[in-house]
C-alpha cells in the first residue's frame, strides 16, 4: 500500500497578478497585415497564367474534340486567350494566336465533315509542330499537302 502525504493548503484565495506589456507602437500594429498583403499579392499575382489555365480547362472538360462540338472548343480556348492577354500568355503569346487561329479552322474543319476527329488531331499536332519550328528556327519544318480537300499531313524526310 502506498502512503500520500499531506500538504497543507492556505485558506486564502489565490490571486493573479497580471502584468501589463507595454502597448505596441502604431506602426507596428499594421506591419503584420501589410506584410503579408505584400508577400501574397507577390506570389499570386501570376498575370492572369493561372487563371487563364483554369479558363482552358474548362473549354476542353466542356467540349469534347467530336464533330459537333470541335469549333465550339477551339473557340472557347480562342476566347480564353484573348480574355487574359499577351501577359497570362507568356513570351510565346503571338505562337498561341496563330495556333488559336488555326485551331479554329481545323474545328470547322471537323465539324463540317471535311476531316475526320484522328485527321483533325494530327492537324493540329502538325500545326503546333510547324508554329513552334517557326518560333525557334532550330529544325526541319514538317510539310502538308492537299489531297481531294482533305489535308494530309506529311513529315519533311532527309534524303
Amino acid at each position: 500500500m502506498k502512503i500520500f502525504v499531506k500538504t497543507r493548503r492556505d485558506n486564502a484565495p489565490q490571486t493573479t497578478h497580471h502584468i501589463r506589456k507595454p502597448p505596441l507602437p502604431f506602426w507596428k500594429h499594421f506591419l503584420a497585415p501589410v506584410s503579408i498583403c505584400v508577400l501574397l499579392s507577390g506570389c499570386v499575382d501570376d498575370h492572369g497564367k493561372g487563371a487563364m489555365h483554369v479558363a482552358t480547362s474548362r473549354c476542353f472538360s466542356k467540349y469534347p474534340l467530336a464533330k459537333g462540338t470541335a469549333y465550339k472548343r477551339f473557340s472557347c480556348i480562342y476566347q480564353a486567350h484573348s480574355q487574359y492577354g499577351p501577359d497570362a500568355m507568356g513570351t510565346h503569346s503571338a505562337l498561341l494566336q496563330q495556333i488559336d487561329q488555326a485551331s479554329l479552322r481545323v474545328g470547322q474543319d471537323i465539324d463540317s465533315g471535311v476531316l475526320t476527329v484522328a485527321e483533325g488531331e494530327t492537324a493540329l499536332h502538325w500545326v503546333t509542330r510547324k508554329a513552334y519550328y517557326q518560333a525557334s528556327q532550330h529544325a526541319s519544318p514538317p510539310r502538308a499537302t492537299q489531297n481531294s480537300g482533305i489535308t494530309q499531313i506529311t513529315a519533311e524526310k532527309e534524303t
